[in-house]
């Protein structure tokens, strides 16, 4: 019976490290608020000005083509958070996850879709990628409309890709190792503050990195919303 009890405790604390000890959650009427996420030393979470549709993304680490069944709602009311773990080794996401469920009444499942995707390839000629295998670490930057990477390898890249194009990218290249680049081009949104004329991302990835993008279908994970209110008080 010790030894039930035992195994009783442990995972009772188990579920309760996957919670946050204490979290105030408060309506941001600020327009001027920058949003951000601060993930503090100690366990704690530092929100502003984030939306129900930052807050489900960040939580179970989403691009936007990955959430579907979001309320109206969701992309209008702004939250500031202040949570803090009651152990700093505590993992952020799964703590907010948690937080979603507990006060916001979160209910989901995750579906695996036929979408259309890229497809990242080799195109025809050289590799315009540095290879790059030596040394630790690696350094990713991007800004409107340039991206630069160190010692990152062909999965990775399809990943920071995805983020401009709004599609899951596939990496399909077969590439070993881990490249550096660099990437410039025009958004669609049109060219970006005191840039040089840059071509479209499509042309960019295949002039200036050796690559194609190739649209296509293929299986992606997603995330549906069932059921979600507005968080309850604190």
């Amino acid at each position: 019976m010790r030894r039930v009890g035992l195994i009783a405790l442990f995972l009772a604390s188990l579920v309760s490290a996957q919670r946050f000890e204490v979290a105030a959650i408060r309506v941001n009427r600020d327009p001027a608020a920058d949003p951000n996420v601060n993930n503090l030393p100690g366990g704690r979470l530092i929100v502003t000005s984030q939306n129900l549709r930052d807050l489900l993304k960040f939580a179970f680490d989403l691009k936007d083509f990955q959430l579907e069944g979001a309320p109206g709602w969701a992309d209008g009311d702004r939250y500031d958070i202040d949570a803090k773990a009651a152990a700093s080794s505590a993992n952020i996401r799964e703590m907010v996850r948690s937080l979603l469920e507990d006060r916001f009444g979160l209910k989901h499942h995750t579906e695996t879709r036929e979408l259309t995707i890229y497809s990242l390839r080799l195109a025809k000629g050289d590799l315009k990628m540095t290879r790059h295998d030596e040394g630790g670490g690696t350094k990713a930057r991007t800004a409107c409309g340039h991206m630069t990477g160190q010692r990152l390898t062909s999965d990775v890249i399809a990943k920071m890709l995805s983020i401009y194009l709004g599609r899951d990218v596939h990496d399909d290249t077969g590439l070993p190792g881990k490249y550096d680049f660099e990437l410039s081009w025009t958004p669609d949104a049109g060219p970006c503050p005191d840039a040089p004329e840059s071509p479209s991302i499509f042309t960019a990835v295949q002039q200036q990195m050796g690559l194609r993008l190739e649209s296509t279908r293929g299986p992606v994970e997603v995330l549906v919303v069932d059921r979600v209110e507005k968080p309850s008080a604190n």
